[in-house]
């Protein structure tokens, strides 16, 4: 492998860090790394907002879970699809923005692609990172927290500092089970490599000391009741087209 494929296997969800703070400098560079990922057209439909206001990362704290981390990691960002500079360039035109679930997606596709070389920059520098999904669940609460205009829909978190512990890497599925050739394998084939994984899985969680369950599971328990309602109703409400 190489340096860069290492960094990549390296990844652990860090969830415990030390009060050191993520220096200005850093953010920056990691920023700028971030910003050379892919971008549809070169539209940039995204944006970060770094939550430095203790109070307001309690709260998100708090709705997110409650998950202490968000307040007490080194830093805290909030990743956003950012419709709102488009729409603003298109309403200086004397036309009306024209929205559509295309303009959505490209913003949460691009979003996620600036965030992942953003956080491989902050892992590059030494820093533990965790993605935070529960900002999703009380966005209206979230919106008004941080005063959002209209177009500006925020996806998920990221907490990122300095590690406090040394987490063991959670095994994946094989590759063979998520790369197919020219279609998609059958449904034999992929309760197969389900199976296989389960295996791995269960091994995973009795070594760190968790109570032993199949990945299976844990997706039948997930998937089998709607999460977050509500999503579509609010990311309308901030002018996004899910049409």
């Amino acid at each position: 492998m190489n340096p860069t494929i290492d960094q990549m296997h390296a990844h652990r969800s860090v969830r415990k860090y030390t009060d050191d703070p993520v220096s200005a400098e850093h953010i920056t560079q990691a920023m700028r790394a971030g910003q050379m990922a892919a971008t549809s057209s070169a539209v940039q439909p995204y944006c970060v907002i770094h939550i430095t206001d203790s109070t307001k990362r309690q709260q998100i704290a708090d709705l997110a879970g409650p998950q202490q981390k968000v307040h007490d990691c080194g830093a805290f960002f909030i990743i956003c699809a950012d419709l709102r500079k488009h729409m603003l360039i298109v309403e200086k035109t004397g036309q009306q923005y024209d929205s559509s679930l295309e303009a959505f997606l490209v913003g949460t596709i691009d979003a996620s692609l600036f965030a992942q070389n953003f956080n491989l920059a902050f892992e590059s520098l030494g820093y533990g990172t965790c993605y935070i999904g529960g900002i999703r669940n009380d966005l209206p609460l979230l919106d008004k927290i941080l005063n959002l205009p209209q177009g500006v829909c925020p996806l998920y978190g990221l907490c990122v500092g300095v590690p406090d512990e040394s987490p063991s890497s959670r095994p994946r599925l094989a590759p063979d089970a998520m790369l197919f050739e020219n279609t998609y394998p059958t449904d034999a084939e992929t309760h197969a490599g389900i199976n296989r994984y389960d295996e791995a899985y269960t091994t995973y969680l009795t070594e760190r000391g968790a109570q032993p369950s199949t990945w299976s599971a844990a997706i039948a328990k997930k998937f089998s009741y709607a999460a977050r309602p509500g999503l579509g109703d609010f990311f309308r409400s901030k002018g996004a087209s899910l049409d």
